[in-house]
């Protein structure tokens, strides 16, 4: 399991930092992500993010690695931008839906049609337009087929079991929680002045009436303050809907705004779990797509963002991969947090060890 991610390891500095980790699949769940076991196989100085094929003068070489792995290693006793996919604002990664640009912004309403464009790409045809884009002999050529086609090359594609469409898993925390969550709450919920700011004290107040355990991690505190709801992290949102949402908002809401809140919990509660059965995930699955048209419906085609569609491919991500905790990014932000802590004279030395017990590695 690959994955890029970026961070700001400097304060008052905009300078972003790169990192391609490696996560083995083959190790449970309980000792995948543990900080030992994760691979550090890239670091990416900046300041700025790489755009576009620029990627990969970076996944070059740990492709190299990867394809000796595939042909196989003798050891002695001595010893997801990346894909290829143009900007999923415009183009779904997983199946043929596009964009529609309306009102100057784009958004990704048709629920009414979804049978015409909830099929899966074609991973042949993707890579067949990829080698297209090798052939490419100038960046005015390679725009041009990138605009029809909507596909560029990317050094992934050397690896022959890779498939472009089905590897490419989605998210649950930044979908799920930093999307969908923040998003109905905050943008429909708070802008549309259906939470006022009297309304978000009273949640407050409900909200320190809990008593839960102690080990359900940090409990949010921060409802009432500012625009409300915030500076809450993912794993806020996930506790918030899980425990406090139904009792604490469910008087304050009208009653389509009821039915996007019940479909959401049942969904959360669904697809946190650890262990989860195919008619709970049909279930998720099938209240996904009710909140999607519901929202569509009463609040308009230009409400429909790209987590919202993306989050209706969970349920293919979690037939691929296994429960979505086995593959949220929790575990890599956690491992970016580290790296920017240890960006200091007294803890480099145990960042160049942590780098060097990563192999293979490149510094770019």
């Amino acid at each position: 399991m690959l994955n890029l991610d970026w961070f700001q390891p400097y304060d008052g500095v905009i300078h972003s930092t790169g990192v391609i980790y490696a996560a083995i699949c083959n190790l449970p769940r309980d000792m995948r992500f543990k900080r030992e076991n994760m691979l550090v196989l890239g670091l990416l100085p900046g300041p700025n993010e790489v755009s576009l094929h620029q990627i990969n003068h970076y996944l070059a070489p740990i492709v190299n690695e990867l394809v000796l792995l595939w042909d196989g290693v003798t050891f002695d006793n001595t010893f997801e931008k990346i894909c290829g996919h143009i900007s999923a604002l415009s183009s779904c990664y997983r199946c043929e839906k596009k964009a529609n640009y309306e009102n100057h912004k784009y958004n990704f309403a048709g629920m009414d049609n979804m049978s015409e464009w909830f099929i899966n790409r074609n991973s042949a045809q993707f890579c067949e337009n990829a080698l297209g884009w090798r052939r490419c002999n100038s960046n005015a050529a390679r725009n041009r087929f990138v605009k029809t086609t909507g596909v560029r090359w990317s050094e992934l594609l050397r690896l022959p079991y890779f498939d472009p469409i089905q590897f490419l898993s989605i998210d649950p925390m930044h979908c799920l929680f930093l999307g969908i969550a923040k998003w109905i709450v905050k943008r429909i919920w708070v802008d549309e002045n259906i939470l006022k700011p009297e309304t978000l004290k009273e949640i407050q107040k409900k909200m320190n009436q809990f008593q839960v355990p102690a080990d359900i991690g940090r409990i949010p505190g921060k409802v009432e303050c500012g625009e409300g709801f915030a500076n809450f992290t993912a794993d806020q949102w996930r506790i918030f809907f899980n425990i406090y949402a139904t009792v604490s908002l469910w008087k304050h809401l009208p009653g389509v705004d009821k039915k996007i809140l019940t479909r959401f919990v049942r969904i959360c509660s669904i697809l946190v779990g650890r262990i989860v059965q195919s008619n709970l995930m049909d279930e998720a699955h099938q209240k996904l797509v009710e909140i999607v048209k519901i929202i569509e419906q009463n609040y308009g085609r230009d409400m429909i963002t790209l987590n919202l569609h993306l989050s209706l491919h969970l349920y293919e991500c979690a037939k691929d991969f296994g429960p979505l905790y086995a593959f949220w990014c929790f575990s890599f932000e956690r491992m970016n947090g580290m790296l920017g802590k240890m960006l200091t004279s007294k803890n480099i030395l145990f960042l160049l060890k942590l780098i060097l017990n990563s192999i293979p590695l490149f510094i770019f």
